[in-house]
């Protein structure tokens, strides 16, 4: 990797460690609660994999429909739109917001050391052979045409082995994509982990020790980094109500 781990224990440890990464490029962050899980998507932990992805759009848009109040415009967008609901994907969601992983590195399984993983996108996708001219341009859902061949409809056509991994944008047209400033990463048939793709020099990761994770949410909700904040429902916001009586 292009680091050696680190440990964090504090808020404070975190901006160091940040600071002290010469990196000259845009970095994406993703906290897992468990730092032995791998960087796959959802859809790569089923027995089924990438074969179950056409069955699971199918189903999901013959039942969302009236619980829609903007139907999707195309693939992409059904599939942001599950990977909001939870159902599985090839997305894996990053942030621009290392304080927004690190919330999801510290909030569960406080027996276990979590992971705040970093990428940089841009080298991500040199080794899928995706460049842009501007160097910090990142292809984008519905926009760049580099994205078709990582399409449903274009890996069921083919039914073979594609490129790597690829980090996109994707419209932050929902208050928690917006607040959690969200980006993904793509895989293609193949359900590489993010981490060993190529020489592993787009990643690396700073580990929290269990024991320092309730310390870390308490520093990260005195900042205001909260399920509400990063959460802006309306259930959210009836349960911080419920807390005035606790």
């Amino acid at each position: 990797m292009r680091f050696r781990d680190r440990r964090i224990r504090s808020v404070a440890h975190l901006l160091r460690a940040i600071a002290q990464q010469e990196v000259q490029e845009d970095v994406w962050y993703r906290g897992q609660a468990d730092s032995e899980w791998k960087l796959r998507p959802t859809i790569a932990r089923g027995a089924q994999g990438i074969a179950a992805e056409k069955a699971l759009i199918k189903r999901f848009k013959q039942n969302a429909g009236p619980f829609l109040t903007n139907r999707p415009n195309d693939t992409w967008d059904w599939l942001m739109l599950m990977q909001h609901h939870r159902v599985p994907t090839r997305l894996l969601d990053w942030t621009e917001s290392p304080l927004v992983g690190l919330y999801f590195a510290v909030q569960t399984h406080h027996d276990k050391d979590g992971a705040l993983w970093c990428v940089l996108p841009s080298t991500l996708n040199r080794h899928a052979k995706i460049e842009f001219p501007f160097a910090p341009e990142l292809p984008t859902f519905a926009e760049d045409e580099v994205l078709k061949r990582y399409s449903p409809e274009e890996i069921g056509a083919t039914g073979v082995a594609g490129p790597l991994p690829v980090a996109v944008m994707g419209p932050r047209d929902t208050p928690r994509m917006y607040a959690q400033l969200g980006t993904f990463t793509l895989t293609h048939i193949d359900q590489f982990a993010i981490e060993d793709v190529a020489d592993r020099s787009h990643v690396w990761r700073l580990i929290i020790p269990s024991d320092a994770k309730p310390q870390i949410a308490r520093e990260l909700a005195s900042l205001k980094i909260t399920k509400l904040t990063l959460f802006p429902e309306l259930d959210n916001v009836g349960s911080l109500t419920q807390e005035v009586l606790t």
